[in-house]
């Protein structure tokens, strides 16, 4: 599973790091608007493309950290959503299909501590 979390960053289970990201330690963020999907595109380290993140890994999964990414395309959710992966032979991209979620976590109301709240919706 890889999960979209409100604080801005997307954190990747131990499966999903083994499958998809074994051999690599950066990944390239894409949107398809139209299709409402986020693209990962696994590459061997941050230094690979300029566009590349770097993936944390620890022994029970990992973290990619790609908030200016997600808060460009306003896909930063209210609570931590969980999607199911799936791999896209054609553009070796992990596939997240943002209209298919699998399971939220916490609300949208529990700030964590120290975490800065947005002015922008407060209308």
């Amino acid at each position: 599973m890889i999960s979209i979390r409100k604080s801005g960053s997307i954190g990747v289970n131990q499966a999903a790091i083994e499958e998809f990201f074994e051999d690599d330690d950066g990944a390239v963020m894409y949107y398809d608007e139209d299709a409402n999907q986020v693209g990962i595109e696994p590459v061997a380290d941050k230094d690979a493309d300029d566009a590349a993140y770097t993936v944390s890994k620890t022994d029970s999964g990992g973290t990619i950290a790609p908030k200016a990414f997600l808060e460009r395309y306003d896909l930063i959710p209210e609570v931590t959503t969980q999607y199911d992966p799936e791999w896209n032979d054609d553009e070796s991209l992990v596939v997240l299909d943002l209209d298919e979620p699998k399971k939220t976590y916490g609300s949208a109301d529990d700030e964590a501590e120290g975490e800065a709240e947005s002015d922008e919706d407060d209308e």
